[in-house]
């Protein structure tokens, strides 16, 4: 039997594969670039929580006269460092020496306008 001479596919059958193929493509590249976007911010979610899991760690350890607040950057990131007194009921205790109870709040910014915070408690000593 020899070929006949409709064996085979027609120009249109082969544009509509074509166009098929490149549809397939084209989604499989817009999910592999959502798929990066996403492994880029919890990089950057990681990061600030490192920073701010550090800069906590360093503001209610030790013990400083007074507690101040700070601003910085630290590999891009802005942050942070908070101190304010508790106002909780459960926070007014009287204490001989003088001793009160502080809010640490350290807010590090992420990009897109988002922003981490982490909150913490500090003794200070009013009278040094």
């Amino acid at each position: 039997m020899s070929p006949s001479p409709e064996a085979g596919f027609t120009l249109f059958e082969t544009l509509v594969a074509m166009m098929v193929l490149s549809i397939g493509l084209v989604s499989l590249f817009e999910a592999h670039a959502g798929a990066l976007k996403t492994v880029g911010t919890a990089a950057d979610y990681a990061k600030a929580r490192i920073i701010a899991q550090g800069l906590l760690a360093d503001a209610v350890s030790g013990w400083p006269k007074k507690l101040t607040s700070k601003k910085g950057v630290a590999d891009g990131f802005q942050w942070s460092v908070q101190f304010a007194p508790e106002t909780a009921p459960w926070a007014r205790v009287r204490s001989r020496d003088g001793w009160k109870l502080r809010q640490v709040r350290v807010i590090v910014a992420l990009p897109g306008g988002r922003q981490l915070e982490l909150n913490s408690l500090k003794l200070e000593r009013a009278n040094g």
